[in-house]
């Protein structure tokens, strides 16, 4: 498995703190084991091929790139049928930002439900099927 955690990815930034205030939302009881089992979860329920890399890459322990994990979750984000998730930020090797839009499954582990990246200036956005 070839997915790192960049230094103080668990760690609210604090020029965000002060930018939202009370609307920066950083969950501090997310772990790296509880990253790594919500994108072994994600395995078989994405379809954009980009995301499908990120994921093999994260979970697969015979890749050699790297992906990483460079921010913990923050910033909530309304949901459709109302309510919240939050995201957290990881990068693929190439340098590109993801998005993991996640909720909470029943026993407290972060489900996957959505995951962005933009592509020549557009957002893409797969999500969970």
């Amino acid at each position: 498995m070839a997915l790192i955690f960049k230094k103080g990815w668990n760690e609210a930034r604090k020029d965000y703190v002060k930018k939202y205030g009370k609307y920066q939302a950083f969950l501090d009881t997310l772990t790296e084991s509880l990253i790594v089992g919500a994108f072994r979860n994600a395995r078989n329920h994405f379809s954009d091929h980009w995301v499908l890399e990120f994921i093999d890459i994260a979970t697969n322990p015979g890749r050699v790139e790297q992906v990483s994990i460079e921010q913990g979750s923050h910033q909530p984000e309304d949901l459709t049928g109302g309510g919240f998730c939050l995201h957290f930020t990881g990068r693929d090797n190439s340098g590109y930002a993801f998005h993991f839009y996640i909720i909470q499954n029943l026993d407290g582990t972060p489900r996957i439900i959505e995951i962005s990246y933009r592509e020549n200036g557009q957002t893409v956005s797969d999500y969970r099927r």
